[in-house]
């Protein structure tokens, strides 16, 4: 049983986003700081990427723990099993239909946890950055 009203769940789910989350922000912030040019969620790049460099054919995307299911982080819900299940699967499925298809088209990938972000933000950084030729 949910220990929320309807009209409170909904009002939680709803509080939810999608885009400019606070990890993305951090990374953003940290690359309009490096003067790194890069566009913020592409429709027209199939699986809407968080962060893109075109020139170097680099996508990001900033996943979060919760809604991606990091092996370390992630803890199911107690409630309605069944249907987080499902939702989640769907999800890894989708991450993964993604993955290959970009890759598939010349993209290279990357993927990043959002406590990634708040354990070591240089760390992802360097990452990003060897993947765009900057480092």
């Amino acid at each position: 049983m949910d220990n929320l009203s309807r009209a409170d769940r909904k009002k939680n789910m709803q509080n939810i986003r999608s885009k400019n989350t606070k990890p993305e922000r951090i990374i953003m912030s940290r690359l309009r700081r490096d003067r790194i040019y890069f566009a913020k969620h592409v429709k027209k790049i199939f699986g809407t990427p968080d962060i893109v460099f075109r020139r170097k054919k680099v996508l990001v995307f900033i996943d979060s723990d919760f809604w991606h299911c990091n092996p370390d982080k992630f803890v199911m819900p107690k409630t309605n099993i069944e249907y987080w299940e499902n939702k989640f699967q769907r999800n890894k499925a989708r991450d993964s239909l993604v993955n290959t298809k970009l890759k598939e088209t010349g993209w290279k990938v990357i993927r990043i946890w959002e406590s990634e972000i708040y354990q070591d933000t240089d760390k992802v950084m360097v990452r990003i950055l060897k993947a765009i030729d900057k480092v």
